[in-house]
């Protein structure tokens, strides 16, 4: 048995320099720090039904501003822990949502199926 434990051992040494890893893992995969992520975003609504952009990554603390166009829209958020309030049917404005908590909150357009988004706060 006592083989096997060694080769085990090696075998882990070799992937992870192999990797470029060490102590704190290959490198590579370790997340940007916090503050390489915006405080705020913009998520406008052109012709199409859609969420320009679909996803947007701001840091925790960090405003996104939804823009409205003339033709109605809602953003419904996902009900979850840290989740803003939605917005309810606006046009031709601009409405923020600050977002405290991190993690992903997806939202949708009611008024028009297939018509989603997501916010992942770092």
């Amino acid at each position: 048995m006592a083989p096997r434990v060694r080769l085990a051992a090696a075998c882990a040494a070799v992937l992870l320099a192999a990797c470029g890893g060490g102590d704190d893992g290959p490198t590579g995969t370790q997340p940007p720090p916090d503050d390489q992520f915006p405080l705020t975003a913009e998520v406008t609504m052109p012709p199409g039904d859609i969420f320009s952009p679909f996803l947007v990554d701001i840091r925790r603390g960090g405003t996104v501003r939804y823009v409205f166009p003339q033709r109605a829209h809602n953003v419904i958020f996902a009900n979850v822990a840290g989740a803003p309030q939605s917005i309810g049917i606006v046009s031709n404005q601009t409405v923020s949502r600050t977002f405290n908590t991190a993690g992903t909150f997806d939202y949708t357009c009611t008024l028009h199926p297939g018509m989603d988004g997501r916010v992942v706060v770092h």
